[in-house]
């Protein structure tokens, strides 16, 4: 990794995702602006859950949309006999799993999460407006509200907990990125000042380099990566001399204070990049990606929020989506499997990783063999047996929703009176395990995700 490039991420100039816009529907509610946060002082924060729970949270968008048949493959055979799909789907590698996963796409790691109760299931995430553009979902629902209020959900969090001095300036990578992390997640422009340094995100990549471990070249000279090597960084004083030169020449406190904590900082990367693990990651991107967020977590209780891109080429599969969903899935619910177990080898009971993304898509495949956006997704929430209870079965009943069969759509849709939420409860469930009473102020109205109104538990143990 680059130093321009880690320097970048640790100022929070995160990598955007890339993905193409889509052209928004006639029937989508159009954007409604951008708007500061409500008064911190409103926000009810409870100091006593925040140390209790002391929650570490991975929060991994799936930016363009994973389909529902990953955690829901249970209508496959009904849209088969009915003929109701414009491809067909095939006879083989679409097996069910006991709970309804799709066993071929990384379902029989889901199945050993949920056996081990490290896995909630929610298959009735629904977005009632039917908004299905890339761009307004990916920035509401990582902002956590319909309301236009311009911060990220981890922003906002840490906003909170800014305000109610809940986390030590001497607290360091409160906030990771890996490989960038997630922008909208990580928006800042919704308060009269940005967080303070200590807070701002800091990001790693995926193989967890260390920009600051110096090297020394065949001639003894510094190898400063981007940069020649030059005798004047080798003479006597050049660490205090390019102090000052940073001090001098630098307007950003988070650039400085990076730079001058370099130390600090690559001896953490060393003995954490080094430190031997319980668990063997699998050696693929998301594998690298998960294992190097649990070397942070697992040996810095300071960090408090990890951002991921989950699915490494996106989900906006329109074309050949079974073999793309299936290979991707597979690789994510891989990497996750190991870091849960992982966590449990070091009695990490707060650890949670939560995943969401776009929006789900329709059940049947296009003419060209792929997936269009759909409303109703599934959201997987892994880990944190300290402060959520499991449940013995995924939540929310599902239906077919034939009624846009002739748009080459159909959907998945809560059944009648089923237990379902919208996407902004996921950001109020996140507030609400950090101690935050009414995050609701922050959602714009949506609480937490909560069953119990359906004769079940609470996700969230009181």
């Amino acid at each position: 990794m680059r130093r321009r490039d880690f320097l970048k991420g640790a100022l929070g100039s995160v990598a955007a995702t890339v993905l193409a816009p889509s052209v928004l529907r006639g029937d989508i509610i159009p954007d409604d602006g951008t708007k500061p946060l409500p008064s911190m002082a409103d926000v009810e924060f409870d100091a006593t859950i925040f140390a209790a729970n002391d929650p570490q949270t991975i929060v991994v968008f799936l930016g363009g949309g994973m389909s529902d048949v990953l955690g829901n493959i249970q209508h496959i055979d009904q849209i088969r006999k009915e003929a109701l799909s414009y491809s067909k789907y095939p006879d083989e590698g679409l097996t069910p799993t006991a709970n309804g996963f799709w066993k071929e796409a990384g379902g029989d790691f889901l199945e050993r999460m949920f056996a081990r109760k490290e896995l909630n299931v929610f298959r009735t995430c629904y977005q009632t407006d039917r908004i299905q553009a890339h761009g307004i979902n990916q920035k509401r629902y990582m902002h956590g509200n319909d309301k236009g209020y311009d911060s990220g959900l981890v922003t906002t969090l840490l906003h909170v907990l800014e305000y109610y001095d809940a986390i030590s300036e001497d607290a360091k990578f409160v906030n990771v990125a890996i490989d960038g992390g997630n922008e909208r997640l990580l928006n800042d422009f919704a308060m009269p000042r940005p967080l303070r340094p200590f807070l701002r995100p800091v990001s790693f990549n995926r193989d967890f380099s260390n920009p600051y471990n110096y090297k020394i070249d065949e001639r003894d000279l510094v190898d400063l990566g981007d940069y020649s090597a030059n005798t004047i960084f080798n003479e006597a004083g050049f660490d205090g001399r390019l102090n000052a030169l940073m001090l001098k020449n630098n307007h950003y406190d988070a650039l400085s204070d990076v730079f001058n904590k370099r130390r600090e900082i690559s001896g953490f990367i060393e003995e954490r990049r080094t430190a031997a693990l319980p668990v063997a990651y699998p050696d693929t991107i998301d594998g690298r990606k998960f294992e190097t967020a649990m070397r942070i977590l697992s040996g810095n209780p300071d960090t408090k929020v990890v951002t991921i891109n989950g699915g490494h080429s996106g989900w906006d599969d329109h074309s050949n989506a079974l073999p793309l969903h299936r290979a991707r899935a597979y690789e994510l619910f891989e990497a996750i499997d190991a870091a849960m177990r992982h966590a449990d080898a070091i009695g990490r009971d707060n650890l949670n990783i939560v995943l969401f993304g776009d929006f789900g898509r329709n059940m049947n495949l296009n003419s060209t063999g792929g997936w269009d956006h759909g409303n109703n997704q599934v959201v997987y929430w892994f880990g944190g047996k300290r402060f959520f209870n499991h449940f013995d079965k995924p939540m929310g009943e599902t239906i077919l929703d034939e009624r846009y069969i002739a748009s080459h759509r159909l959907y998945s849709r809560p059944a009648e009176n089923a237990f379902q939420f919208r996407p902004y409860s996921i950001a109020a469930t996140i507030y609400a395990l950090y101690g935050i009473k009414n995050p609701e102020i922050l959602t714009g109205g949506y609480g937490v995700i909560d069953p119990s109104s359906h004769g079940f538990s609470t996700f969230l143990k009181s």
